[in-house]
């Protein structure tokens, strides 16, 4: 399941690269797979609610989510080009 979401959510980010790039995209990433990740597993029930884990397994939830996020982002921003439109001529004044 770790590598299948991994694979969706990771082209996601790919498609966010067009035009949300940076740190904020990579926040906005993390949290997304960690709403993801904790959705489906408790859905599955493959995994226990966030609830009764101990805080240093929050934390390292969290920390895993967010390098993953953040080298996903790196590549993403790397590879993919941002796609720039000119706003000139959509707003009248």
């Amino acid at each position: 399941m770790r590598w299948g979401t991994g694979a969706v959510l990771g082209s996601l980010r790919g498609m966010w690269a067009t035009g949300i790039r940076g740190p904020f995209a990579n926040a906005k990433h993390t949290a997304v797979r960690l709403a993801f990740d904790q959705t489906l597993e408790n859905a599955t029930g493959m995994g226990a609610p966030p609830t009764t884990w101990t805080p240093r397994e929050q934390v390292l939830d969290v920390l895993h989510k967010a390098v993953y996020s953040i080298a996903t982002g790196v590549a993403a921003d790397r590879w993919i080009p941002p796609v720039l439109e000119s706003r000139k001529g959509t707003i009248s004044h």
